[in-house]
């Protein structure tokens, strides 16, 4: 058996040959006409149009194109790089190059395990996240979750060699860098730094709260920029996307979760606000419309306080479990798959995260602070499967350790392979 804890090269190298086998299997099936770039409606609307507009005029939006303000900058950025360097069959070079970040992601994880816990684990971890079907499905899509996933992992396992450092200042400061760059691909994490900052607080720890503070210095350096654009250009405080009224109204009912729910039940729902006095803005600003769909949204929350208060409990509920399977075409068959896949990992990943609340305190707390904020954020809009996804591959580095645990031989002790570290943070 090869000891994984002195081939940390070797590991990175099988981890890059898999990611090289799953670029070869695409580019077989692209060619042969039986797998294409899968294209959605975002990408359709926004994401392709804004990376077009980027080439041909250099700017992303104006005041006659202020639909793009829905989604953060960063993804039609790389879409339109991407294009102008390899043309016009440039989809399938996007997918290649997800591939690849997806490779990134699982040598994040092997470096991680190997400096903090267990360079097997890591291997592992890695392994399993680029077979992982979701994560592996995803990338062949026109869609900013995995360049997304893979700036936020290196964002938190940079924060994580920082802390462990004994000053970590700078490495505090790049995840920050780190971060804002994630932020610009979708600015779900602008308020993750200010959780890490009151974690900091409340544990008193001084050269913590120093960090936390760079964590958010190196953000915002970073997405200054372009909420300073938008006011320039647009005339509005946009820090990077205008999209929450949107989320917030489609988890509102259940009957929205769905593009063919919410397409049916929209018309309605819009009448009867009107009829409210809730009326649809008629001025061109972005953030106007979606104060009127969080208005809309929050309407929906008054009336069921109102008609059926007990609901409110039950609806919840349903939300957070749907949250680990849930897609927005409501495919039942979909869904039981990435029902299944979350079954495995989820669990066992939140139940080792609060394992380590010993040996590796700081691991642990980070972590747990991690994947509270990314499933509290769609437990207040939309709950999908998609949301969630960033956090998978620590949740999938956690289940790795704790399966290891459970299934190694008690009587047998492993060899140091496969033997997890206890050496705290």
């Amino acid at each position: 058996m090869i000891d994984l804890t002195r081939s940390g090269g070797l590991a990175a190298l099988t981890l890059s040959c898999i990611t090289a086998c799953k670029v070869a299997v695409f580019l077989v099936l692209c060619s042969s006409g039986l797998q294409r770039p899968y294209v959605g409606d975002n990408a359709a609307n926004i994401y392709l149009p804004a990376a077009n507009r980027l080439l041909t005029t250099g700017t992303f939006n104006d005041s006659g194109s202020l639909m793009y303000s829905s989604q953060a900058p960063g993804y039609p950025v790389f879409l339109a790089l991407t294009k102008a360097f390899f043309g016009e069959r440039y989809l399938a070079v996007v997918v290649c190059l997800q591939i690849l970040v997806d490779n990134c992601v699982a040598l994040l994880l092997l470096a991680l395990g190997k400096r903090v816990t267990s360079i097997a684990a890591g291997f592992w971890a890695g392994v399993l996240w680029l077979v992982f079907p979701p994560a592996v499905v995803i990338s062949t899509w026109i869609t900013s979750e995995t360049l997304f996933t893979a700036l936020l992992v290196l964002s938190i396992v940079v924060w994580i060699f920082g802390l462990a450092a004994p000053r970590g200042l700078r490495l505090s400061f790049a995840a920050g860098l780190a971060l804002g760059v994630a932020s610009l691909i979708r600015g779900t994490t602008l308020l993750l730094p200010v959780g890490f900052f009151a974690m900091a607080c409340l544990r008193g720890v001084s050269k913590g709260l120093v960090k936390s503070a760079l964590l958010l210095l190196g953000m915002c350096l970073v997405v200054a920029p372009w909420t300073l654009r938008n006011l320039k250009v647009l005339g509005e405080p946009i820090v990077v996307q205008t999209g929450f009224g949107s989320f917030f109204l489609q988890g509102s009912r259940s009957e929205y979760f769905t593009i063919r729910g919410k397409l049916g039940a929209y018309p309605n729902l819009v009448r009867e606000a009107a009829q409210d006095g809730l009326v649809k803005p008629t001025d061109a600003k972005a953030t106007s419309h979606q104060r009127w769909l969080l208005s809309l949204g929050l309407r929906n929350y008054r009336l069921r306080m109102e008609q059926e208060p007990w609901s409110l409990l039950p609806f919840a509920a349903w939300k957070f479990g749907r949250l680990w399977y849930g897609t927005e075409n409501g495919l039942a068959h979909r869904q039981t798959v990435l029902g299944l896949c979350s079954l495995l990992i989820v669990p066992a990943g939140a139940l080792q995260i609060w394992r380590w609340r010993r040996s590796h305190a700081q691991l642990s707390m980070t972590l747990s602070l991690l994947v509270l904020y990314f499933v509290l954020i769609p437990l207040v809009g939309l709950p999908e499967l998609r949301y969630v996804m960033p956090v998978y591959p620590f949740l999938t580095f956690a289940a790795v350790h704790l399966y290891a645990e459970l299934f190694a031989p008690s009587q047998n002790p492993q060899p140091a392979s496969v033997v997890l570290s206890s050496k705290a943070v």
